[in-house]
């Protein structure tokens, strides 16, 4: 079968923008609709939300939104502009492209392509006027002219500030002029549409170089910020002031800069992450992974066991939604790679993934034998404090036996010696039998990760072992058993 790499984009229906939705983003685009309705520009409303936690997809789905209620939309991606150098360059063409989608519909109530022309015309003599250009220092022409006169000097030195007073007065001019421009455009486009004000859209802001995004910041508020018109902007908040920061200097206060230019925030509500990542398992193809091969005789070899893993450790993780699903993504392009001959090695699986996701390098030095099993499960039991008693004795136990495999990779585990991990545990559990005492926790904790070894240890003398080795070799597409066997049914053509 072939596999998408990365995730599809949510088809957004334009007649039923939240068809889709898999993260509850209704009812904010219907609030934010609302408090639009009643601004009427010029504002700034950020939309703030952590990285990856689904910013375009709520912008793309609250553009139709708005559009189904009247409002003129322009959107503007900042990072696909970020080549362009100059914000001012981008978002003038964006803004005037997008106007003309207005032009002819309104054709009649006033909004005319002439005047769509004249702001367009007007903003490249913003552009000419207000782009720095290569003048050069007064002096720099008469330096090497010998004799150096003072009067010439004098002369050059008066007439570079004559020319500088005016460009500025030009530039000055141009500026009002655009505005006015832009401002006559929009009384006349929301007078077209009810009141509504042109709605701006602007996406990936904190994904630009600083420069840049404090730069169109800047141009935004300065040049564009007349009656009628609304910047709606999808930021991560702290993202965005590391890039001011990253501009003005460590010690400057980033957010009370960003106060100057936002008037309204809003803050995304937090996703039901259980739901969302049902909902990735389904399109990674795991959950039709199992589905459709045969069951493995191996404990933990199923789908929800692998749904359990994720969830204990995704959902309660800081990362970003767009990371779990990068993360989920690669364990399914795992499983749609397999070989029809070669088992799942899910529990393995899941547990390298978790590893390699949420500590990599952590997983890295342990997987080339630089890590003890005891180091591995702290770090690893760090990152969930509330983690059940069965998920963390069992992963103990993962780790102890994916230890001994990668370490003996040529032996049986039960062949070698434990670890001391390992070996602290047996002594433990073996004293609790001998006194019959299974009062004290960690006691009785050490007789479960004991017990758990012994099975893993058990089937991997009956030829189903753990595999976390393999598992792992799989998830960096290292393994041979990623290669393509011809028995697939497409015909072994593998995207």
């Amino acid at each position: 079968m072939r596999y998408r790499i990365q995730p599809q984009e949510i088809e957004i229906p334009e007649d039923d923008p939240f068809k889709h939705d898999l993260l509850e983003r209704k009812e904010p685009a219907e609030v934010i609709t609302t408090v639009l309705r009643s601004v009427d520009g010029p504002c700034v409303l950020a939309v703030d939300a952590p990285w990856g936690a689904g910013k375009t997809t709520f912008l793309r789905m609250l553009s139709h939104h708005l559009r189904n209620q009247e409002f003129p939309v322009i959107e503007f991606n900042a990072w696909e502009t970020d080549f362009a150098g100059d914000p001012f360059v981008a978002l003038s063409e964006e803004l005037t492209a997008g106007l003309r989608e207005y032009a002819t519909a309104t054709q009649g109530d006033g909004f005319n392509r002439v005047k769509l022309f004249k702001l367009r015309r007007v903003a490249t003599e913003v552009l000419r006027r207000a782009a720095p250009g290569a003048i050069r220092v007064a002096t720099a022409g008469i330096l090497d002219v010998s004799p150096l006169l003072e009067k010439e000097v004098g002369q050059a030195l008066a007439s570079y500030a004559q020319q500088r007073l005016s460009a500025y007065l030009d530039t000055r001019a141009s500026v009002q002029t655009f505005r006015t421009s832009l401002k006559e455009l929009a009384t006349e486009l929301a007078d077209a549409n009810h009141g509504r004000p042109l709605i701006v859209l602007i996406d990936e802001l904190d994904r630009c170089r600083p420069s840049y995004a404090v730069e169109l910041l800047e141009t935004a508020k300065h040049l564009f910020s007349v009656d009628h018109v609304v910047f709606v902007l999808a930021v991560n908040r702290s993202e965005l002031a590391h890039s001011i920061r990253a501009v003005y200097g460590g010690e400057f206060d980033a957010l009370g800069y960003l106060r100057r230019f936002i008037d309204l925030d809003f803050r995304l509500p937090e996703v039901e992450r259980e739901r969302f990542m049902d909902a990735l398992l389904r399109t990674a193809g795991i959950e039709g992974h199992f589905k459709n091969r045969p069951a493995e005789s191996t404990p933990g070899d199923h789908y929800s066991s692998v749904r359990q893993w994720l969830l204990a450790f995704l959902v309660p993780s800081n990362l970003g939604l767009r990371q779990i699903a990068q993360s989920i993504h690669r364990l399914g392009l795992v499983f749609a790679s397999l070989r029809s001959d070669r088992r799942s090695l899910a529990q393995a699986a899941v547990v390298a993934l978790l590893m390699r996701t949420l500590e990599p390098d952590l997983f890295w030095r342990f997987t080339r034998g630089e890590v003890e099993d005891r180091e591995a499960a702290q770090v690893m039991l760090g990152r969930v404090p509330g983690l059940s008693d069965h998920h963390s004795e069992l992963l103990e136990a993962i780790l102890i036996v994916a230890a001994l495999e990668i370490e003996h990779p040529d032996r049986y585990a039960r062949d070698v010696e434990p670890s001391p991990f390992l070996a602290e545990y047996r002594g433990a559990a073996r004293k609790a039998k001998e006194t019959a005492d299974h009062s004290d926790p960690a006691a009785l904790r050490a007789m479960v990760v004991e017990d758990a070894v012994d099975r893993l240890m058990m089937d991997q003398l009956r030829g189903i072992g753990l595999g976390f080795r393999e598992a792992a070799r799989r998830l960096e597409l290292l393994s041979p058993s990623l290669v393509d066997d011809g028995q697939r049914s497409d015909g072994g053509r593998d995207g």
